[in-house]
């Protein structure tokens, strides 16, 4: 039986002089192109941090709004942000138990302090339509209604929230045109900026953030949990410690709140 010569293999297939220089053309652009873009990436100045306060108004001093007698034993401290939907809980659930039992019976008073933050793109227009509101003597009632129509005026609503709060304004009963040229001026533009700097300085971390006796509470309380506070600072004061009724609805165990002393 004759064996088969064994089979030869094929040498393999050489790159022709264009092939390689195709390659090689190819190589070179990309290269370039990478040079390019690194260069213009290195030239472009570099994306500004979108903000809404304005350095060349004089600064002003304000300190809040507040709601209570001038001789209530405890005052407390909000920092809120009209567009931060737990502040807007806040204000619906649990603040108007605290009027009805601790403020209105002179027990606390309490002083909320804008603290417009960097993620709401509507929150500045809301400080501000408040503080127009508050030239006519209705920001506690501008306030309510900034929390409760929240969801018709933030930035995923509309981008011109100007318009929902001249709404509101004539819903309150507010001098329209006064309060027009109040918004559309941004008349109160600095004093907004000053309590975004009192937050700030008392190094409030978010909204809300609340001072209650020489503590700052950095989550947000149901009513029993803010009325457990303002005891222990009754207490701590040295007045006696008025206890109102337990709201039916808040009655029961509470959860721990986040405390830190507040700096001065």
């Amino acid at each position: 039986m004759v064996s088969e010569p064994p089979k030869r293999r094929k040498p393999p297939a050489r790159r022709t002089a264009n092939s390689s220089r195709i390659f090689y053309l190819v190589l070179a652009l990309v290269a370039v192109a990478g040079i390019g873009a690194l260069t213009y990436l290195s030239k472009r100045p570099a994306a500004q941090a979108v903000t809404q306060v304005d350095p060349t108004l004089p600064k002003v001093e304000s300190n809040g709004y507040v709601m209570g007698s001038p001789t209530a034993p405890v005052e407390v401290i909000e920092f809120g942000d009209f567009e931060c939907p737990v502040c807007a809980r806040f204000a619906a659930i649990t603040e108007p138990d605290v009027r009805a039992r601790l403020i209105e019976p002179g027990i606390v008073r309490i002083r909320y302090i804008d603290y417009p933050l960097a993620m709401h793109r509507n929150t500045w227009p809301a400080s501000r339509a408040a503080a127009c509101a508050d030239e006519q003597g209705k920001f506690w009632l501008m306030h309510d209604q900034l929390y409760a129509t929240q969801d018709q005026w933030n930035g995923i609503a509309t981008r011109n929230p100007d318009d929902v709060f001249k709404s509101l304004a004539k819903q309150l009963g507010l001098n329209q045109q006064q309060f027009d040229q109040c918004v559309d001026s941004k008349k109160y533009q600095a004093k907004i900026q000053a309590h975004e700097s009192l937050a700030l300085q008392r190094q409030a971390g978010g909204t809300p953030t609340f001072i209650i006796g020489g503590q700052m509470i950095t989550s947000p309380l149901s009513y029993d949990e803010f009325k457990k506070l303002v005891d222990d600072a009754l207490a701590k004061s040295g007045s006696p410690v008025q206890r109102p009724a337990d709201s039916s609805a808040t009655k029961g165990a509470t959860k721990a709140v986040t405390k830190t002393p507040a700096r001065p």
